[in-house]
């Protein structure tokens, strides 16, 4: 490391960019810790309008705002992450949950594991959540998608270390959220297992599942606002099947629910993966080549 990294002109010595990566991972996922201990001082009970939830949620946004201003190599970015970005990936980022949701519940309907006639019925508590979901996004997005991801691919780490690391960081986030915050009936609607297993076992693997995706969107449009659009459609479409409104089949969930079916989780990771091989090329060369490994065969 050279002298300028360490000892800039002022004499006060650098944080580096890994450090301030290593601090925010840190701070971020106490954030929810903090907030449970806040709710016991305050002797108030857990839930999602708790101000424990609320520290849990604002925590690792700040901080990425101010790990993404105070890193020269990142600034620039980072402010520009807060514009809209460009705009053909908005697209993509509100088709692809519906789609895969469609593709789950449709094979679900054919086999006779599912009945989706009762959707309807839950289109007043979509629309009740949205501004709720949408603003929680922001700050979801905002820091994960604004500072995390850029910030490791900023170290220069194969992108799909980039997608574990992000996605698991965003993953274990979200266990405060599962075991306090939030109504252990909506979880159990979904799979009815304690908490803990719910966010170890479905949770983690869920969300890195989804972690292509959005960093992708990311990586392509310069914005997270992509993100935030796919992860409020994402979730918005997620209540029916939390508040009851699609029973499945006993043993069928784990292929065709739209939340945590193999189905769907395998479309939104599909999409994932075309869009980095459209990046990085791998798209052209699989058609011009027939295939990226006859071309790794051919370039030997």
């Amino acid at each position: 490391m050279g002298m300028s990294e360490t000892c800039p002109s002022n004499g006060v010595p650098a944080v580096s960019s890994r450090a301030r990566l290593l601090v925010f991972v840190v701070i971020a996922l106490s954030s929810g810790w903090i907030g449970v201990f806040v709710n016991r001082l305050l002797g108030i009970p857990d839930s999602m309008d708790s101000a424990g939830a609320g520290i849990w949620i604002a925590i690792p946004l700040l901080v990425g705002i101010v790990m993404g201003l105070t890193d020269p190599s990142l600034r620039r970015s980072y402010l520009a992450s807060w514009k809209p970005g460009r705009f053909r990936a908005y697209g993509v980022a509100l088709v692809v949950f519906p789609l895969s949701f469609v593709a789950a519940i449709a094979v679900g309907w054919a086999a006779g594991w599912l009945e989706p006639s009762g959707l309807g019925a839950f289109a007043g508590v979509v629309v009740a959540a949205a501004v709720g979901t949408l603003g929680k996004n922001v700050f979801e997005e905002g820091a994960w998608r604004g500072y995390l991801a850029p910030a490791l691919v900023g170290r220069g780490l194969p992108d799909p270390w980039v997608w574990v690391i992000s996605g698991t960081v965003w993953a274990v986030w979200h266990y405060p959220y599962y075991l306090f915050f939030l109504d252990e009936s909506l979880t159990r609607a979904v799979w009815d297992v304690p908490p803990v297993v719910y966010a170890t076992l479905l949770g983690i693997v869920i969300i890195n599942l989804w972690a292509p995706l959005f960093t992708e969107l990311r990586l392509l449009s310069g914005s997270f606002w992509p993100g935030v659009l796919a992860h409020t459609v994402a979730n918005l479409s997620q209540l029916p099947l939390a508040y009851g409104g699609l029973p499945i089949a006993p043993g069928k969930w784990l292929i065709v629910s739209p939340l945590a079916g193999l189905i769907p989780n395998v479309v939104v990771l599909g999409a994932g993966l075309l869009l980095w091989a459209r990046r990085t090329g791998r798209w052209k060369r699989s058609i011009w080549e027939g295939s990226i490994w006859e071309g790794s065969r051919r370039s030997r």
